[in-house]
């Protein structure tokens, strides 16, 4: 059996093309359906994948694996090619993403239908309590959230909605939903910036129309599920670490590897989904932060905790001690520190 690991990280020699066409790692129009549901970002467009699961390949008896799937452009560009996928995800927002985007049964006809009553009521109770004083989080929960990221009467909309639609959790389209309001909060209704890093905007949004603009990416889902092909293809999604990969996948059963791992670049992945991690409950106070953080792959010097053994994960594999080998000789030659070297070593 034929295996393949393909990393996705531009080549020196594509920097010039990249920086002259801002478009280059955008999804095309022709490629929005699904992927667009939700996504970060810097995630890698969905015509890469498509191109190199071609080139090598691979086919309707393959498994390709995605072990940091983020919010599934891998594994969503392998069920639409028909190629069976895998994935794996830690942190909860995107592994809530990839397990939705690539599940077409829903009935689109029922998911709209009942959003629709969603926006009625929210509207009409939100137009009510803002005349009562706006709800928020409590202190706890509050300070997780980046400073000033959602105004007050946004955040208490978005409460508003999220209160009606927890009715629904039992649902089978409550999941889309999630995803719905996770997009539509980002994109629509806060002061957040990506340029490629998080960041608040000068610029504040006071208000914004929450429950509709939710009911738009609701009804875009319905659109796409409508027109899903069919696809003989099976996708698991799991929420798990990595570095635990054996404790999930049987031996000998992937084909090929296509992945973007979090690269030791002071990246804090946490901060690009706070907010929708926050409102929609994945995380109430600072010790469900920092369990999430634990969970994943070490990519931020302060993400770095006292007992972290991954440094035993790898003592076995000679090619990957001598590149960290050859990493520290060159930081050593240039006279240049690094936070992962002050947390771990210093």
């Amino acid at each position: 059996m034929a295996f393949y690991v393909i990393f996705h990280r531009a080549s020196p020699s594509q920097w010039p093309s990249i920086l002259q066409n801002g478009q280059l790692n955008k999804v095309a129009s022709q490629d929005r359906s699904f992927h667009e549901w939700y996504r970060f970002i810097l995630s890698f467009p969905p015509h890469l994948v498509q191109d190199y699961l071609t080139r090598f390949g691979l086919n309707s008896d393959s498994v390709v694996l995605d072990p940091f799937c983020g919010t599934g452009t891998t594994v969503v560009a392998a069920k639409l090619l028909g190629i069976h996928s895998i994935g794996i995800e830690a942190n909860p927002i995107p592994h809530l993403a990839s397990r939705v985007k690539t599940s077409w049964t829903l009935d689109p006809h029922h998911l709209v239908r009942e959003a629709h009553k969603v926006t009625e009521l929210t509207h009409g109770i939100s137009e009510y309590h803002s005349q009562q004083g706006l709800r928020t989080l409590p202190g706890e929960t509050f300070k997780l959230l980046l400073k000033n990221s959602i105004s007050p009467l946004p955040l208490h909309k978005a409460l508003i909605l999220l209160e009606n639609l927890k009715p629904h959790a039992e649902k089978d389209y409550y999941p889309y939903w999630q995803i719905a309001f996770a997009k539509a909060i980002v994109k629509h209704c806060s002061n957040l910036h990506f340029g490629p890093e998080v960041g608040v905007s000068r610029v504040k949004r006071l208000d914004a129309p929450v429950a509709e603009t939710w009911l738009q990416e609701v009804q875009a889902i319905a659109t796409d599920l409508r027109q899903a092909p069919t696809s003989s293809a099976t996708t698991r999604i799991h929420r798990a670490d990595a570095r635990d990969i054996a404790s999930i996948l049987e031996p000998q059963t992937i084909d090929a590897v296509f992945t973007s791992p979090p690269y030791p670049n002071e990246k804090d992945y946490t901060r690009a989904t706070r907010l929708e991690t926050v409102l929609l409950g994945f995380m109430h106070n600072q010790q469900d932060l920092r369990s999430i953080k634990r969970g994943l792959l070490r990519s931020n010097s302060r993400n770095v905790y006292t007992g972290d053994n991954d440094d035993q994960w790898i003592e076995q594999h000679p090619a990957i001690l001598q590149l960290a080998n050859a990493i520290e000789a060159r930081r050593l030659e240039l006279g240049k520190t690094s936070g992962f070297e002050k947390n771990i070593i210093g």
